[in-house]
């Protein structure tokens, strides 16, 4: 006897084998058959769906779970329509809530939603009391800080210096504005985290609630426990904890940051450089909960115009910053792969992408491939020259479409009209094989998947105009095939997920309309009916 048979549906399998279906059954988690298969077959519970349409679950393969679980639970300062003057009135009736000496924390600021504006130092000192504040920007790459915050990390102490990668924004008087980039965050981060455990699970659950909302059934991560990005040093240790008490409602695939990882004494013939102790790596866990490929920052973000270009941004007298010295991200990821972990490093501009794709190239001349592909994170700017490398090598690429409607604009203007078209491309590394799954970086952008979809399909900015060029919009399918399959490919787990087939996991999104077939300017509109995850309902409103 089955468990469950799925009736009456529009089943989209994602798989060329068997595209479509209208009857799917499932058993111990996993999908057993379809159609006249199982048809009439005895189940447990048996569901018409009524023509509702079916695909895999969604996978966003690159955003950040726990940081966008406390987002939730944190003062939102994302476009606020009242302006500035909103965002005070926000920040200090949360002030007024938070007791003498603690910290004030808040999310969401994107300046570029408030003409460009940052918050003044001086109005943040009065409306917060004394209480050291830290409100993160939209991007994760910078902050905004108050006079306390920077007294208590050192940042106003005589002979202060930048960190490597990081730095103090300054006015031209040589006085700090409050705004932190890149790792200087870190100066104020190391005086509020670690975050406990229970804080984290708590975030896990009310982000995978979410998730589920939406029919997204598997993440990965990107970037844990060290860094500018990291909670907690026991930070998967949250994640074995959420699922343990049913809190973990997607499947997660975890990236430690590079950063993290330290030297380990093994055998002299084993060659090994650095890693986690007990030499986990890439691919260690379960198909619920597993480590991804090591990831390493090589620079920054578009929107605060911190990635690393080969020139400068338009307008401006600046090209933005490598994260470390180039011979010492080399090394570090060098060091990393041959210690038997795949790499996702983060690059944006294209100096970065040139970087990331050289030294990933390198890697695998010299250790040999990976069995979970290596990646470039983001991969805003890469020029032609580069798209034949990353087919031949299995670099997978992770752009993030989902960026056009809110900061699409802004990055158009920093590039400028000829560099443009090289911003977020898809359809180019689709033609060209480039293996491109779709993800989100939610919660720098909104993480909604049929958005994302969407968002690959017109690449509509806030304005009506297009991020990049029009020439990369995908179709509907290629779209909704690097939420799936590709998604899958690119995490290493094709093997159980991505596609709905005969012994794959029973990872499925019932959905009120196909995102293949509905009219394309409207695919973020579809209702989410129901959620599953190896067999188990995460969402129902059917």
């Amino acid at each position: 006897m089955l468990d469950l048979i799925l009736d009456n549906a529009r089943i989209r399998t994602i798989d060329d084998s068997k595209p479509a279906a209208r009857t799917l059954g499932v058993w111990n988690g996993r999908i057993v058959g379809f159609d006249a298969d199982v048809r009439s077959l005895n189940a447990r519970r048996r569901i018409n769906l009524d023509g509702a349409a079916v695909l895999p679950g969604f996978n966003d393969v690159h955003c950040h779970t726990a940081w966008y679980g406390l987002t939730l639970a944190s003062v939102d300062c994302t476009a606020l329509p009242g302006g500035l003057p909103e965002v005070y009135a926000k920040l200090e009736a949360a002030s007024a809530a938070v007791p003498a000496g603690e910290w004030v924390s808040a999310t969401g600021y994107g300046h570029r939603d408030y003409g460009g504006a940052y918050p003044d130092l001086a109005v943040l000192d009065r409306i917060t009391g004394g209480r050291p504040l830290f409100l993160r920007q939209q991007s994760g790459h910078s902050a905004i800080v108050n006079t306390a915050a920077m007294r208590l990390a050192g940042i106003l102490e005589p002979g202060f210096t930048d960190p490597a990668g990081g730095r103090v924004v300054r006015d031209a008087a040589g006085n700090p504005t409050g705004l932190v980039e890149e790792t200087a965050q870190e100066l104020v981060q190391d005086l509020i985290r670690p975050y406990s455990l229970e804080t984290l699970v708590h975030a896990l659950d009310l982000a995978t609630a979410q998730y589920a909302r939406e029919g997204i059934t598997s993440f990965g991560e990107c970037g844990i426990f060290a860094g500018w990005i990291g909670h907690s040093p026991i930070e998967l240790h949250a994640y074995q904890l959420a699922r343990e008490r049913g809190l973990l409602r997607a499947r997660a695939q975890l990236m430690p940051m590079a950063t993290g990882l330290h030297g380990i004494s093994a055998h002299e013939a084993d060659d090994y450089g650095i890693g986690l102790d007990t030499g986990m790596r890439t691919g260690f866990g379960d198909e619920w909960l597993s480590l991804g490929p090591v990831k390493i920052f090589m620079d920054g973000a578009l929107s605060g115009e911190t990635a690393a270009l080969r020139e400068n941004y338009a307008g401006r007298d600046t090209a933005g910053y490598l994260q470390d010295d180039a011979e010492a991200l080399r090394r570090l990821t060098l060091d990393a792969y041959r210690s038997g972990w795949s790499v996702a490093v983060h690059a944006i501009g294209d100096l970065a992408v040139d970087h990331a794709v050289a030294t990933i190239v390198e890697a695998i001349d010299t250790y040999g491939p990976r069995a979970h592909p290596n990646r470039i994170e983001h991969a805003a700017v890469v020029h032609d020259e580069h798209l034949p490398t990353l087919a031949e090598y299995g670099i997978a690429v992770t752009p993030q479409a989902a960026f056009a409607r809110d900061i699409g604009d802004g990055m158009n203007r920093s590039l400028g009209p000829e560099r443009r078209r090289l911003l977020y491309r898809a359809r180019s590394f689709a033609d060209a094989g480039v293996m491109m799954p779709g993800s989100s970086d939610r919660p720098c952008a909104d993480g909604a998947v049929l958005r994302g979809i969407q968002a690959y399909v017109d690449r509509a900015t806030g304005t009506g105009d297009v991020m990049g060029a029009a020439e990369e919009c995908l179709s509907p399918e290629q779209a909704v095939a690097a939420y799936t399959r590709t998604a899958a490919e690119a995490s290493g787990h094709s093997s159980f997920k991505g596609t709905l087939t005969g012994g794959k996991v029973a990872d499925l999104v019932v959905l009120a309309d196909d995102p293949v077939t509905a009219d394309p300017a409207r695919i973020r509109d579809i209702d989410v009916l129901a959620t599953m995850a190896g067999g188990e309902f995460t969402h129902w409103a059917l």
